[in-house]
């Protein structure tokens, strides 16, 4: 393998994943900050950003491999687990073995799916609680534990226990998996770790990354079905990236012009009746120029030059009138009378005149003055004074000064008259609204305007000079209602187009275009954010580009075709081998290279039909090859970590039975080794094993009335002499207790007591006596360097072994009621317990004597 040329080959990748190598080449495994780190790395390669990275060390690549030992130590503090319930805890041991015996039912499996779950296994399964306990129970456990030289102690609650991962368990569940499933091999050595390191760092970022996308729902508001079909639409639905905040500005932009523009083409597009319509608009359009007619006629009409004109008449008729006023003062001064000349006094005249003319003086001008002519008012003759005074009088009437004043206030009168009658500002807005001018605005500053020439004409009516008037207001709103007079006029031409009927498909999409932009720019916030967003979705996709694991899988599954594939199924046929089942047809092939991992299913050699395994193997033969499936796909690691086996033995025959668990102790030698069975052949066999290769065994028993419950051997499991030892000691003291408390507590507890030293004795024969030369649950006579312990049996021996058993297998039976057979008592128990002791302690004695010789 040329190291040189994969250190290139890695130089070319992203670095991002350069740096993650290193990273694991110096330590091991990543952190959460490593990988937050990693993240950095690899946003900044996608947006250009320069980030700090290091790639791999010359040489790194060049790494030996290493396995530190690990051993299970104890379970402890288990809750909320099936139904175990134990007060100690489950201890594995020194020793290379542990056995774990129980029943059915005592716990182990329970134990057995705690460990999968701690552990990590392939196919856990559901981990439930005690489903007879009321409530939901919360489940944890302690695991003690020794990596290298160090004890651990960890608590579990739910999730594996990282440094226990490596831990190999074996049950059934499994056992289906490698031999119907594809399976990874499990073995890689240090170089295709790191592949597969660097594989699983690919995957965690992507999932990373994915949630971070998941974290950036759209929220882009759904466009209405309505508003579907326009150019305004379309670019919504394809909003990208790179839509720049410019194109998103213009798109969206919208105006006073836009919304009067749309609200006119609902309202064309609204009118049934276009025709009617537009005769209705110029109706209005008349009014409003009626009104604009009119009011520039106010305009004109209290100008400043026909303000100063009224002023100045004004002023004539009062100068002319005070001339006149004088020259009749001149008059009548010495009138007998006051008032002569008055406005009564002339109307007096007048009508004298009148008088004169048309009765009293017919044909004579007025006054007549003629001699003894008479007075038409007194009725009496004129003198000559009289008709002097007369005379006088029609002068002045006729006079030039009084008519220049008449002529100057008459004028005044009609400049006067000649002001237009200014209507009130309600008459105003009656007119507006009546052609369609409803805005407030407008009807706001047309009555303030008319409502100020209002005033205007009064203060010019009562004033005495131009400069006390006030100004004339803003004609603007003259400009204003011209325009929308021709407003109107627009909207009556569109209406007469409209009525024609062939540009209405034309005014519903622009009025379409205008209204789904009006809706954009309603929307304008939710664009930006979801430019925004899709941003950094790109950022985040082209990240995950930096993740793909292609180049990992293709390098990988090169290397594994030199490092893995012939070496493992070498060991599945060496297993095969091991276990005695060679003659079966089956055989072990890679299927795949998928994400940096290389997968092997096992196959019926030689079949014509695609069946699966299991379904042709029989269950022993299933077994078998699962075992060896597993097997060489964990031995192949070189670790040192603990393997866990649940009734490995079961379905199998007793030649299956005892080459697999000749393999169990075999693989002792360089691992620990749990097994969990309720088969006392196993465990007979795997002690015979044991003892022959020199390696310690640890016997764990679980009681048969408490779940999980830790206990002593039983006697047909413990040592003869230690179990003597027991019953002479603590059994003992209970048969004594007993008999102080009752003949009913006594036979309970000697019964008991009894039972076990008869079967004490059968384990004496079988143990001490015969030297387990046969054994019980075991089909072999194991005769090697053991049959010459049948040769120093002496006749005493037998006698020994048939009075005790006669004496205590009778309590394993039904008592007549005529003779029932007495419990002995305390004391004749101990007696026969000593006696017992030293019987054992003498054939053992004779079997090692025996023994050092040959040794």
């Amino acid at each position: 393998m040329d190291l040189k040329e994969l250190e290139a080959w890695f130089e070319s990748k992203p670095r991002w994943l350069q740096d993650a190598g290193r990273r694991l080449v110096q330590n091991g495994s990543l952190t959460e900050q490593d990988y937050a780190d990693l993240l950095d790395i690899c946003q900044g390669e996608v947006i250009g950003k320069q980030v700090a990275f290091s790639g791999f060390p010359k040489g790194a690549l060049n790494v030996q491999e290493s396995a530190q030992p690990l051993r299970l130590d104890s379970i402890n503090d288990v809750r909320g687990v099936n139904a175990l319930s134990p007060t100690e805890p489950l201890g594995f041991g020194k020793d290379p073995i542990c056995v774990v015996y129980g029943r059915n039912g005592a716990g182990k499996s329970g134990y057995v799916r705690l460990l999968k779950h701690t552990c990590g296994a392939r196919r856990p399964g559901e981990l439930y609680g005690n489903i007879f306990a009321a409530g939901k129970q919360q489940q944890s456990a302690k695991l003690a534990f020794t990596q290298g030289i160090t004890t651990i102690v960890r608590q579990w609650a739910g999730k594996a226990i990282p440094e226990l991962q490596a831990v190999e368990i074996y049950d059934t569940a499994s056992g289906l998996v490698y031999v119907d499933e594809e399976n990874e091999v499990v073995f890689e050595p240090w170089l295709l770790r790191l592949f597969t390191q660097l594989t699983n760092a690919c995957t965690t970022l992507n999932s990373r990354m994915q949630a971070q996308t998941a974290a950036l729902p759209s929220k882009k508001p759904q466009i209405p079905i309505e508003l579907q079909g326009t150019s305004g639409a379309e670019w919504y639905d394809k909003l990208k990236a790179t839509t720049t905040s410019k194109e998103a500005d213009e798109k969206i932009a919208w105006t006073v012009g836009d919304e009067v523009e749309l609200a006119e083409l609902k309202k064309r597009l609204a009118e049934s009746d276009p025709s009617k319509k537009a005769a209705a608009l110029r109706v209005q359009k008349g009014l409003l120029e009626k009104l604009v007619s009119d009011l520039s006629r106010f305009f004109e009409d209290l100008s400043d030059k026909k303000c100063e004109a009224y002023l100045q008449a004004k002023l004539d008729a009062a100068v002319k009138r005070k001339a006149a006023e004088e020259d009749a003062k001149k008059v009548f001064e010495k009138a007998p009378l006051e008032g002569v000349g008055s406005n009564s006094w002339l109307l007096l005249w007048e009508a004298a005149r009148t008088y004169s003319e048309e009765q009293a003086y017919k044909g004579t001008p007025f006054p007549n003055v003629v001699e003894n002519s008479r007075c038409v008012l007194c009725q009496q003759v004129t003198n000559d004074e009289t008709r002097e005074r007369f005379v006088s009088f029609e002068e002045f009437v006729k006079g030039e000064l009084r008519r220049i004043a008449t002529q100057a206030e008459a004028h005044l009168q009609k400049t006067k008259d000649s002001f237009v009658e200014i209507p009130t500002a309600e008459s105003v807005t009656v007119r507006l609204q009546a052609a369609g001018i409803g805005e407030t605005g407008i009807q706001s500053t047309s009555t303030d305007v008319v409502q100020a020439l209002a005033i205007r004409k009064l203060a010019c009516l009562e004033a005495e000079s131009p400069e006390t008037l006030p100004a004339l207001p803003a004609s603007g709103i003259l400009t204003k209602l011209q325009e929308l007079a021709a407003e109107i006029e627009k909207r009556a031409i569109s209406c007469d187009e409209d009525a024609k009927g062939q540009n209405r498909p034309e005014l519903q999409q622009k009025a379409k275009e205008l209204s789904v932009r009006k809706w954009l720019h309603e929307q304008r916030k939710a664009i930006h954010e979801e430019i925004t967003r899709l941003i950094a979705v790109k950022v985040i996709t082209e990240m995950q580009g930096l993740t793909n694991t292609q180049a990992l899988s293709i390098r990988k599954a090169k290397l594994t075709e030199d490092l893995i594939t012939t070496k493992y199924v070498e060991r599945f046929k060496d297993e095969l081998k091991r276990l005695g089942a060679t003659a079966l047809k089956v055989d072990l092939r890679k299927t795949r290279t998928q994400v940096g991992h290389v997968y092997h299913r096992i196959t019926l050699r030689n079949a014509f039909q695609n069946l699966k395994t299991s379904e042709i193997l029989s269950e022993g033969e299933f077994r078998i090859v699962s075992l060896a499936a597993f097997l060489a796909d964990t031995e192949g690691r070189g670790a040192k970590t603990p393997f866990i086996f649940d009734d490995p033995v079961s379905s199998l025959d007793h030649v299956y039975e005892s080459a697999t668990a000749k393999r169990l102790v075999q693989l002792s030698h360089s691992r620990q080794v749990i097994v969990f069975t309720h088969r006392l052949s196993l465990l007979g066999l795997l002690e015979k094993f044991a003892e022959k290769a020199h390696i310690g065994l640890q016997l764990v028993c679980f009681s048969d009335y408490r779940t999980g419950e830790i206990t002593e051997l039983p006697v047909n499991l413990a040592r003869t002499d230690k179990t003597a030892n027991r019953l002479a000691n603590e059994r003992l003291k209970a048969v004594q207790k007993a008999l102080t408390e009752g003949d009913a507590a006594y036979r309970i507890e000697a019964k008991a007591l009894c039972g076990d030293i008869r079967v004490l004795l059968e384990r004496v024969v079988e143990k001490d006596l015969i030297n387990d030369v046969v054994k019980r649950f075991s089909p072999e006579v194991n005769t090697k360097g053991r049959i010459h312990a049948l040769a120093t049996i002496t006749e005493e021996d037998c006698t020994f072994i048939d009075d005790y058993m006669t004496k205590y297998s009778v309590f394993e039976h039904s008592q007549p009621d005529e003779a029932p057979v007495a419990l002995p008592t305390p004391d004749e128990i101990e007696t026969d317990l000593k006696l017992i002791t030293n019987f054992i302690k003498r054939l053992q004695q004779r079997l090692h004597q025996k023994e050092s010789p040959s040794a």
